[in-house]
């Protein structure tokens, strides 16, 4: 396929065949044995949790390159069946075609991409979002940390969908500064059956207290001391009064 001349210079057609290949894995079979290990290990340990399928390609993390949002998680998954298919959903996405653009603008060979998952018990977050551990529009804001939050399971913040709380907390002062209120209208939250769905917000716009943004960036700063001083991007829930993190990488200053 990468051979193909109308796949290399035509993104339309680039688009649909990505799409189609992301089908055919959908469509594939599970082998019995990785079927088995998956529900008994999912059964033993998570019985009538949902669970989140994530994504974990070998490519995502690479020096100079972002590869957040660019692969799809599945949340609060309920059921056997729907865990399996989830499985392959995470599969097919590193074929997005999002990925593939980003990934071919970096120079990154495809051949050599390969997407891992990632089963884990999921968090019916209050509210959810990203921390930098540094100013990423102001490389000189030394010791400012950049915290991006929506109500809910936050994963619109990812994704880039309409505009989430934007803080900076400044040490030196020890100050919260507002950058951005959320323009969210809706929250995304467990629905009992499985999956998400989605709640009207009303009333304050306001999604962090200053209290757990100070919680927030104490966390970050252990993240960071951890690996080294090494700036670092987070991604974060918050549920009832505890932080849970859900990721940490190296921040790529404009990824």
């Amino acid at each position: 396929m990468m051979g193909d001349q109308k796949f290399v210079h035509d993104p339309a057609y680039r688009r649909e065949r990505l799409a189609a290949m992301r089908e055919r894995f959908k469509q594939g079979k599970v082998s019995a044995g990785l079927r088995a290990a998956l529900l008994k290990k999912t059964r033993a340990e998570y019985a009538g949790k949902g669970l989140f399928v994530r994504s974990s390609s070998n490519v995502e993390d690479l020096p100079n390159f972002n590869g957040a949002g660019l692969y799809d998680t599945v949340p609060n998954v309920k059921e056997d069946e729907k865990l399996v298919e989830a499985v392959k959903t995470v599969w097919a996405s590193l074929w997005n075609f999002e990925a593939y653009e980003a990934r071919e603008r970096a120079n990154i060979d495809h051949s050599k991409s390969f997407m891992a998952v990632l089963v884990q018990e999921g968090v019916n977050a209050d509210s959810a979002g990203v921390m930098i551990t540094t100013d990423p529009f102001d490389s000189e804001n030394r010791g400012a940390i950049y915290i991006s939050a929506k109500r809910g399971l936050g994963i619109k913040v990812v994704e880039g969908k309409r505009i989430p709380e934007q803080l900076l907390f400044l040490p030196r002062a020890n100050q919260v500064k507002v950058l951005t209120r959320s323009e969210e209208e809706s929250l995304l939250t467990f629905d009992e059956a499985g999956g998400v769905k989605e709640v009207p917000i009303s009333g304050e716009r306001a999604v962090l207290t200053d209290d757990v943004v100070r919680k927030l960036v104490r966390a970050a700063g252990r993240i960071k001391n951890l690996f080294g001083g090494r700036e670092q991007d987070i991604e974060w829930v918050y549920m009832r009064g505890q932080i849970y993190i859900v990721q940490s990488r190296p921040f790529v200053q404009g990824g």
